[in-house]
């Protein structure tokens, strides 16, 4: 995040730049990744390029465009490559683009600024005309428009922060999950289903919370749920995921999120982005967090998951209903599917009928172990010193209390030991 001494600058410095533009002047300080996504959408527009809607019905119109080049050098645009993503990447200083919109000529800058930190990257408009206040309007449309247009449109993001700057968040396309709702251990997966078919047909938002001790499936019923939205054959939709170790505040994250609508944002441990209010934790920030969780929660193409371990670590300000439509609790696997992820991670039928015996059912019962704890138990089954032994229920009752006495000492004695679960509605 910027330093706020450097915070302080920036502003000063962009408002001096604004005030001398005139009262129709707007700029906004950009990332990176934004910042090219609109230099690229502007160069296919003055390109003549397809993009949706089509020129012929957008609201506005790109007169022009040139590349700034000190020391004060305009000349065609520079440009020297598409990315994988196919948007166009352009060499200058700053990209300036004559647009017209409600009948009025506006002016466009994406200058990149030296700072001693780095570059900053930002966007000026002003109008020709000094009483016509549409500036932040256009900028706003130009915006959402290049998202609509660029390789980022209806993927599956990874957001990041690079470094300290919080101007500089990277966005990483992920491959879709591989993960189906067919691999999720749960009896009742109606809530799911519902959850999937709202944002197919994006006729109304919802917001989850998913509540359980690490290892009961949270993760990969997410996952799941991410793999059958992008299967959406109407209007893409943006997936973004996002945790803890991202370092973007969470009020960032639904800026971003709303940027790319309409979009499901995947949050894991949303605990450790908010804290509660018995813990070390910023004010304002969290009010701010809390503001922008609102403005999101309004809009009917936004979707949201969160995910995390225990639902006393979630400020109760964030719980509060209208805030999340369903909290579901994942809890230990349930007997009856021991025999089905056993066969699912060794491919072996063999092996999964010996999970049906009731010895071993009642054993792994009592211990409440969840799918992570079965995992384990079949990788070590799947070793090569097990593979005469592996059949005999003896055996696997042993390795059970083997790992479980391992296992017992890293979690609290309340705490389940594992992974996939049933889940309860509150």
């Amino acid at each position: 995040m910027l330093p706020p001494k450097r915070r302080d600058n920036l502003k000063e410095k962009i408002e001096g730049i604004t005030n001398k533009l005139g009262v129709s002047a707007y700029t906004r300080v950009l990332d990176y990744e934004i910042f090219q996504t609109i230099k690229s959408y502007l160069l296919k527009l003055y390109n003549g390029d397809k993009v949706v809607p089509p020129p012929s019905e957008l609201p506005f119109k790109v007169e022009d465009v040139f590349s700034f080049i000190p020391p004060g050098i305009l000349t065609f645009p520079t440009i020297v490559g598409i990315d994988p993503l196919e948007n166009y990447a352009s060499f200058e200083n700053a990209l300036l683009a004559i647009v017209r919109y409600n009948d009025k000529r506006y002016f466009l800058s994406l200058p990149i600024i030296p700072d001693r930190f780095g570059n900053l990257y930002s966007i000026f408009v002003v109008g020709e005309d000094p009483e016509e206040l549409y500036s932040i309007e256009l900028t706003n449309l130009l915006t959402k428009l290049a998202i609509r247009n660029s390789g980022y449109y209806g993927k599956f993001l990874r957001l990041s922060l690079v470094g300290e700057n919080i101007e500089r968040v990277k966005f990483k396309v992920l491959p879709s999950p591989t993960i189906t709702l067919n691999d999720i251990y749960l009896k009742d997966k109606s809530d799911l289903e519902d959850f999937i078919e709202a944002v197919k047909r994006k006729n109304y938002g919802l917001r989850y919370l998913f509540v359980g001790e690490p290892g009961t499936g949270k993760t990969d019923t997410v996952k799941a749920i991410i793999a059958e939205c992008l299967k959406s054959e109407s209007d893409g939709i943006t997936v973004i995921e996002v945790d803890a170790g991202c370092k973007i505040p969470l009020n960032i994250i639904f800026e971003y999120a709303e940027i790319f609508s309409p979009v499901l944002l995947c949050i894991d441990d949303i605990d450790l982005l908010v804290g509660t209010r018995d813990k070390l934790f910023n004010p304002k920030e969290l009010s701010s967090a809390l503001q922008a969780l609102d403005g999101f929660v309004k809009r009917d193409d936004h979707y949201l998951i969160a995910t995390t371990n225990d639902r006393h670590l979630v400020d109760i300000a964030l719980r509060r209903p209208g805030r999340f439509d369903l909290i579901i609790e994942f809890k230990e696997l349930d007997p009856d599917f021991y025999p089905s992820l056993v066969l699912r991670e060794s491919k072996d039928e063999r092996l999964s009928e010996v999970f049906k015996e009731e010895k071993i059912r009642k054993k792994l019962a009592i211990l409440k172990v969840t799918g992570a704890f079965l995992v384990t138990l079949v990788k070590h089954l799947l070793k090569q010193r097990y593979n005469e032994t592996k059949y005999d229920p003896h055996t696997v009752l042993a390795l059970i209390d083997k790992l479980h006495k391992s296992f017992k000492f890293e979690v609290k004695q309340e705490e389940k030991l594992g992974f996939v679960g049933g889940f309860e509605h509150e």
